[in-house]
């Protein structure tokens, strides 16, 4: 078997991360590491089972991204969605992974584990699951899936994780659509399931996706159009993702790199101290979310 190693690979969400608060950071990405082996430490093991916690919002996007994705796989495999199965799908998927949680079912790491569970906080499941359902029954009415779905011989990427250099740094992306227009170009899209989204937010991450598509499928960034479609809110929005903004996200990237290297201790191994990644102030609303407040002693 292979031995892992611990890479850095820049992302979106990691950047995020580190600018949201440098120990979640460093716990995410390296506190973290080895935390599978039957011979973890336990602090180490405490902070990757923490790692894998996923919050409310979060499961609801995940398993409404997922219905979506199988939904367009299954058009491009020739078969006819019904929105009837999604619905019942997505309620059953929902109350199981719940069940999952609260019964601590399953392989850690591998099953559904709620931060809310872990930390006994109260959340009312019913409302959720029905959020869920009519988001999911909300897609077939939505103009975009629908259009989606008659041209699924167009769909060229769903939700497909691909790694892709950027100078001397390998970058990491996933888009929930590519879709060529018919006339020499494509569209990104982005699915979005919470109530909030800057949207200075959501034009860097589709930069980066107009980048991956002009550098690696040698698309025309002139030819691209980026939308990201809420599914909460039945809105939609369109941000610009020509050569400007594919070179402003590439030089984003050279430099968030160069950010991230610099708190490293071995940047060839990259190896991080603990010491050089700060906890946030105490009392910083940003705690009360964390999934590893317990290990800074916050939760």
């Amino acid at each position: 078997m292979a031995i892992l190693k611990n890479e850095l690979v820049w992302s979106h969400s990691r950047a995020k991360t580190f600018h949201w608060c440098r120990r979640a950071y460093w716990y995410t990405y390296y506190g973290s590491w080895g935390g599978w082996e039957a011979d973890a430490p336990e602090a180490t093991r405490n902070v990757w089972l923490q790692k894998k916690l996923t919050s409310v919002p979060a499961w609801v996007g995940t398993l409404v991204h997922g219905i979506a994705e199988n939904l367009l796989k299954e058009a491009i495999n020739g078969e006819k969605p019904v929105e009837e199965e999604a619905a019942e799908r997505a309620v059953r998927t929902a109350n199981r992974q719940i069940r999952e949680s609260e019964r601590q079912l399953g392989r850690p790491g591998k099953a559904t584990r709620f931060a809310e569970h872990y930390y006994d906080e109260k959340v009312e499941w019913d409302p959720l699951v029905d959020e869920i359902e009519r988001q999911v029954r909300g897609l077939f009415s939505n103009r975009i899936f629908l259009r989606l779905l008659t041209v699924p011989d167009r769909i060229l990427e769903v939700e497909e994780l691909r790694r892709f250099p950027v100078g001397d740094a390998e970058v990491y992306v996933s888009l929930d659509v590519l879709v060529a227009d018919g006339q020499g170009g494509a569209v990104i899209l982005d699915w979005k399931t919470g109530e909030a989204h800057k949207d200075e937010d959501i034009a860097a991450q589709l930069g980066v996706y107009g980048l991956y598509c002009a550098g690696q499928l040698g698309l025309d960034p002139s030819r691209l159009v980026a939308m990201h479609v809420n599914l909460r809110h039945g809105t939609e929005a369109r941000h610009p993702v020509g050569p400007a903004e594919v070179a402003l996200a590439e030089a984003e990237i050279v430099r968030s790199m160069a950010e991230l290297r610099s708190v490293l201790t071995d940047v060839q191994q990259n190896i991080a101290g603990e010491e050089f990644f700060p906890l946030l102030p105490e009392g910083d609303p940003r705690c009360d979310s964390c999934r590893f407040r317990r290990s800074c002693q916050r939760g």
